[in-house]
């Protein structure tokens, strides 16, 4: 096993972990038949849980070039009332795993969905005092207009009002080894983030797919895709790439660090952790 720290070249990428989680099949998947998933139980069994499908509320940080990047920021302290109570953890694991708040120059946002923006603010505060955030523009738009709907705006709002936000479109270079791709569907700007680095590549998905099953059958769209036809095709075109170049991926919901390859196997596209 790969550990929760691996190198890209000159890059590092530590795996975080919020808090765990776990949803009814039903719930996450309503249109996949639970025989079908049923299928890939064997091969990924720590994805199912007591109550249905388990994963968690994952982050990265990438150490490029002097600065510390952190990839999105979980779902939150709590106590989280749908999760039995559970509180987030984000913050000791980082300080765990060598990366303090004071630390982060850069707080980075696949997308804006509550469990990857949930450490933002801590009271009135930015959690990471020394950091620049970015999201991208597309979400800000799709949830700003109806913030009522969308708590989770109470994590990104306020950094906006405070001058320490920067909308992002698609495609920009964060450090010369660090740079965001489009890759929507799962919301209107979700971006997966590319560590390129001494002719190493790794891309860090966020919720390009959730359950490892999907790596396999793109076609099986969560009920928080909010585009369900563009995230499958989004998810097809990415996972044709991975398996193609081999390159290491590393993804918010998997099980465990959440890095691993691509693969063919049997006639099925596995997700081969590290």
């Amino acid at each position: 096993m790969a550990g929760p720290k691996i190198t890209v070249g000159n890059a590092e990428i530590i795996s975080l972990t919020d808090v765990e989680m776990q949803f009814p099949w039903a719930t996450f998947f309503p249109n996949v038949p639970m025989h079908e998933m049923e299928k890939y139980r064997e091969l990924y069994p720590e994805s199912w849980g007591d109550i249905g499908f388990k994963t968690d509320a994952g982050c990265y940080a990438v150490r490029s070039e002097g600065k510390t990047i952190l990839v999105d920021t979980g779902l939150g302290p709590g106590p989280h009332e749908f999760l039995r109570g559970a509180t987030g953890n984000l913050i000791d694991d980082m300080k765990s795993k060598g990366v303090a708040p004071d630390d982060v120059d850069v707080v980075l946002h696949t997308h804006l969905h509550p469990d990857h923006v949930g450490w933002n603010m801590s009271g009135d505060a930015p959690t990471f005092p020394n950091a620049r955030y970015y999201a991208p523009q597309a979400d800000w738009d799709f949830f700003n207009s109806a913030l009522a709907a969308n708590p989770q705006m109470e994590q990104v709002v306020p950094l906006n009002e405070m001058g320490r936000l920067e909308l992002y479109d698609g495609e920009i270079t964060i450090t010369s080894e660090v740079t965001t791709l489009a890759t929507p569907g799962h919301t209107p700007g979700h971006c997966s983030v590319l560590v390129n680095s001494g002719g190493e590549k790794a891309l860090i998905a966020g919720d390009l797919t959730h359950h490892p099953a999907q790596v396999d059958r793109p076609e099986w769209s969560p009920a928080f895709d909010l585009d369900a036809a563009l995230a499958s095709a989004t998810r097809k075109k990415m996972m044709d790439g991975l398996v193609e170049e081999g390159h290491i991926a590393a993804f918010c919901h998997f099980p465990g660090e959440g890095f691993g390859r691509i693969v063919e196997s049997n006639g099925k596209r596995v997700f081969q952790a590290l």
